[in-house]
């Protein structure tokens, strides 16, 4: 700890608090964030409460929790009219020292959750140097020691509102999403977020909508959420004749043509033309990402020597052929 001063706390005797005069809010000291509490009562239920929580008095009958929220969380539920705990006067203990309680306490029996780490890095940088968190809390947390992701954790605690909270904590959005909608206005933050919880985009077509959706408002000068209200989203999302995959293949797809108007003709025509060759089913002829390579690429599928040699023969029969070319041509280049 920080001070000489602090009592040996596992010599505090145990005092029995009425569940009342505790606060139902998580105190300054808490670093918990939206947790399921029935394992722990199953414990407290088969063993009890081995663990006291420990609390600090501010007053005639107040008190602040330092550790073991949680616990107290559980109990309260349990119908407990009581709590044991170990109870600190304020002039015994400075709160940086009951916030380092509160952290090496959760730090040997759990993992953090990102929003969890933020809170922990946001109220210890309250009290400690930024050489400091970078240097020692950082790796403690499992967190590379850079200014950035401190920033970036620190700030999914303060600025995140509680559904996109939920949602990365819930893993349904990455933290590299969440640090993407850090760069939005609140406006744009709720409209994306709302959006996700519609439709279950996977990591890369998170980081591939926020991308797009950047570019194409920034080129308009609109607002995402503006571009999110469009005929064209609520269509997608309103389609009874689509799924949620199905969804998220059409609003990427819409996105991409606004973005690239010249690549989607460009990749459109290709399509077309591959379509008319009909290629065997074995057969798959694909281009390179953006067409930026002069050159494409067949994939045959055969099981042996004389089923190949009936595939290439019938492709050398399909005059067709000829006309696959660059798809760019005509395009005013």
């Amino acid at each position: 700890m920080h001070s000489d001063h602090n009592p040996a706390l596992n010599q505090l005797p145990a005092t029995h608090v009425p569940v009342e005069r505790l606060p139902c809010q998580a105190g300054p000291f808490s670093m918990s964030y939206r947790f399921d509490l029935q394992i722990l009562k199953t414990s407290l239920k088969t063993v009890g409460l081995l663990n006291l929580p420990l609390l600090l008095k501010t007053g005639e009958g107040a008190y602040s929790i330092v550790s073991g929220y949680r616990r107290i969380s559980a109990l309260r539920e349990m119908g407990s009219r009581e709590i044991p705990a170990r109870v600190l006067e304020e002039y015994q203990i400075s709160s940086l020292d009951a916030l380092l309680i509160n952290f090496y306490d959760n730090l040997a029996t759990r993992e953090f959750n990102p929003v969890e780490k933020g809170m922990i890095l946001g109220r210890l940088a309250k009290y400690l140097s930024k050489n400091q968190l970078l240097d020692h809390y950082m790796p403690l947390l499992k967190l590379p020691a850079r200014m950035a992701t401190l920033k970036h954790f620190i700030s999914f605690d303060r600025d995140l509102d509680e559904a996109t909270k939920m949602s990365l904590i819930e893993g349904r959005i990455s933290e590299s999403t969440a640090v993407a909608l850090l760069m939005l206005s609140k406006k744009e933050r709720a409209a994306v977020a709302t959006l996700f919880e519609k439709i279950p985009f996977n990591r890369n077509q998170q980081k591939q909508l926020l991308e797009l959706l950047s570019d194409i408002c920034r080129i308009m000068e609109i607002p995402i959420d503006e571009m999110i209200r469009t005929q064209t989203f609520t269509d997608i999302l309103e389609s009874p004749c689509m799924n949620r995959p199905q969804m998220t293949r059409a609003l990427l797809a819409f996105l991409r043509a606004k973005r690239f108007p010249r690549l989607s003709r460009a990749e459109e025509v290709f399509r077309k033309t591959i379509a008319r060759l009909d290629l065997p089913p074995e057969v798959r002829i694909n281009a390179g990402p953006y067409f930026e390579s002069e050159h494409y690429r067949m994939e045959i599928t055969f099981r042996n020597g004389l089923e190949l040699k009936s595939l290439i023969d019938r492709l050398a029969a399909l005059e067709p052929l000829s006309r696959i070319r660059d798809p760019w041509e005509g395009e005013g280049q």
